[in-house]
């Protein structure tokens, strides 16, 4: 057989599986795009599933799936599809759209710092892309304020610490002047309603003078007692009998 026959049969027999499965790809993503555009974007993510099967290394099908997932709010797996459909295209302005979108999806998850990087490389696709500079001036602000908030907080927080020591030290203070206090309180308690008692002067008695006093006293009682057993002596005695 001839050579260039056999070559000219098998590109025949080739082309129409070719052309076929081309077709079934196109009408694939054709059939997402309009569930994408009727907002049924879990059935236009299966479309688009279906012809990366046909076609893996194809930029449109990946990028329409990052557009569906990123509608469906499935941030981290759109991520994946825009980094595939930047990887598979050799135009610039669709790489820009990609990096376009991988901004986006770093802006709603609270990433602006790298939102920034994907808009500043998309801007070097496309650097008149006045939609893209808008999103990469955003992104720089956004950055700014949450890294000086978080500076903010973090000022906060060394001097919260630094606040609570001084109030704990102070509260110990206090509860130890408290406590000094209380005990003068209670010892000024003890005497609180009690008038100040006047101190009571002792008239004591010299100790000579106490023993001439007893002396004294001693004296006397025995001249009393000898004044009456004399009266007594010289007294008649009384009888008890009747006089008859």
């Amino acid at each position: 057989m001839n050579f260039k026959f056999a070559l000219a049969l098998i590109c025949m027999m080739i082309s129409p599986q070719f052309l076929l499965a081309q077709k079934s790809y196109n009408a694939l993503v054709y059939e997402g795009n309009k569930k994408f555009d009727a907002k049924e974007y879990d059935a236009s993510s299966s479309r688009y599933v279906e012809a990366i099967a046909e076609k893996k290394s194809d930029y449109t099908a990946h990028y329409n799936l990052g557009n569906a997932l990123y509608k469906n709010k499935k941030y981290e797996e759109a991520t994946a599809e825009y980094q595939k459909a930047a990887k598979y295209t050799k135009s610039k302005y669709e790489k820009a759209a990609a990096l376009y979108n991988l901004g986006n999806v770093s802006i709603q998850t609270n990433n602006p710092e790298k939102a920034a990087d994907y808009y500043k490389q998309a801007l070097k696709q496309d650097p008149y892309n006045e939609a893209i500079r808008k999103n990469y001036e955003i992104a720089m602000l956004k950055d700014k304020e949450k890294k000086d908030q978080q500076k903010q907080n973090q000022n906060k927080g060394k001097g919260g610490d630094k606040d609570q020591k001084n109030k704990d030290q102070s509260d110990k203070g206090n509860q130890k002047k408290n406590q000094q206090n209380g005990q003068g309180d209670n010892q000024k308690g003890e005497n609180q309603g009690k008038p100040n008692q006047p101190k009571k002067q002792e008239n004591k008695i010299p100790e000579e003078a106490e023993k001439q006093i007893l002396k004294d006293i001693e004296n006397r009682e025995r001249e009393t007692a000898r004044r009456i057993l004399n009266k007594k002596s010289n007294s008649m005695p009384q009888s008890n009998e009747k006089d008859w």
